[in-house]
């Protein structure tokens, strides 16, 4: 059995002339066409109705020997909305060249090259992923405005830390004294015990002498040289030191002044012995052309019975103190000993130690 399909929907174009209803051949006013008709399908005889259209199920039986004309496929092509569209006339289609350009010469061998593949990035980029692209760009923006705007804060913070550097940049203060050795100063003294040659030493202790060294190292040396032969009892003490710079000490603190402070508190022991002390108050005399400052004691001191006559000389010189005594004793059997000469040979005594000071390492 056969399914037919819905008939087809009405053409709104002018009905056929040859239609049934209207004349075939045309009025006066209308315009006559030279275009043949197509003759009218002589409609087929009637027959009779099935008494029930579900007789035969969904449909009747298919009695016809024939499709009606608008059951098949359609004669001409169709819109979309059931509009006929135009077609050319079979025969224009006689007249066209149909011949083969290429025909009686060689075709032409184009190479066996795959063609290129199509770049991603030139393909304009359309709905959701055109919308992605968009956001991923505005994000690189975003970042980069980000990354730029955060270096130019650090360059900024930099620069003004800088400034602020510079600004409240103080020198560091000097200290007011000093902690080294300045130029010229003494680093070390030499040995007491050997500082004078054994002639000189002959000449003011005559015969033989015994020596003690109470204090020895490069800065600070001193020895004793006793001289036992009736009717003489002579004593000659050589000490030389040098100082180094102290904070506590007046001006600068230098070594020299250090030294200065160590020359004056010991003419002030000489001048005002402590309280209960068997050495008398001493006579002091200024010294000139020896060293940068020099000074002359001279004491008469009575220990147990025994007299001794005592001249002390003592020179400074920047940051070093040679200090010289020279006692003789007047009891016991000993006779006594001129003050000048005491004087005389202490004096000589400095100024040899001195040079001897004078020639050692300086800062």
């Amino acid at each position: 059995m056969t399914e037919q399909g819905s008939p087809p929907r009405r053409s709104a174009r002018q009905p056929d002339l040859g239609r049934r209803g209207y004349d075939r051949q045309p009025s006066s006013d209308r315009p006559r066409t030279d275009r043949p008709r197509p003759e009218r399908l002589a409609r087929g005889e009637r027959r009779d109705r099935p008494g029930r259209w579900d007789e035969y199920g969904a449909f009747g039986p298919d009695t016809d020997a024939e499709l009606p004309p608008w059951a098949g496929p359609s004669v001409h092509p169709v819109r979309p909305g059931s509009t006929r569209l135009r077609q050319r006339p079979a025969g224009d289609y006689e007249g066209v060249d149909r011949t083969d350009p290429w025909d009686g010469e060689e075709a032409p061998q184009w190479p066996d090259e795959e063609p290129p593949a199509p770049d991603p990035a030139a393909r304009p980029a359309t709905g959701r992923r055109s919308g992605r692209r968009a956001a991923a760009a505005r994000l690189r923006k975003s970042r980069r405005r980000v990354l730029r705007w955060c270096g130019i804060a650090i360059v900024v913070c930099v620069v003004a830390a800088g400034i602020a550097a510079i600004v409240t940049h103080k020198s560091p203060s000097r200290l007011p004294y000093v902690t080294s050795l300045l130029k010229g100063e003494f680093k070390s003294v030499p040995n007491a015990c050997t500082v004078l040659p054994a002639a000189t030493l002959g000449q003011y202790l005559p015969g033989s002498h015994t020596q003690v060294q109470s204090a020895d190292s490069s800065a600070d040396s001193e020895c004793s040289f006793t001289a036992d032969k009736r009717p003489n009892f002579l004593v000659l003490t050589v000490g030389a030191q040098s100082f180094q710079p102290f904070a506590a000490a007046s001006g600068n603190g230098s070594a020299s002044q250090t030294a200065l402070d160590n020359y004056i508190g010991a003419r002030g022991l000489l001048l005002q012995p402590p309280k209960h002390s068997p050495l008398p108050r001493a006579s002091i005399t200024n010294l000139s052309g020896l060293g940068q400052h020099a000074y002359l004691a001279i004491q008469l001191e009575h220990i147990g019975g025994i007299a001794r006559d005592v001249a002390t000389v003592s020179v400074l010189y920047r940051n070093a103190i040679v200090t010289v005594s020279m006692s003789a004793q007047e009891s016991g059997g000993y006779g006594p000993v001129a003050i000048g000469t005491l004087q005389a040979d202490a004096q000589a005594v400095a100024r040899s130690v001195l040079q001897k000071v004078q020639a050692g390492p300086t800062a």
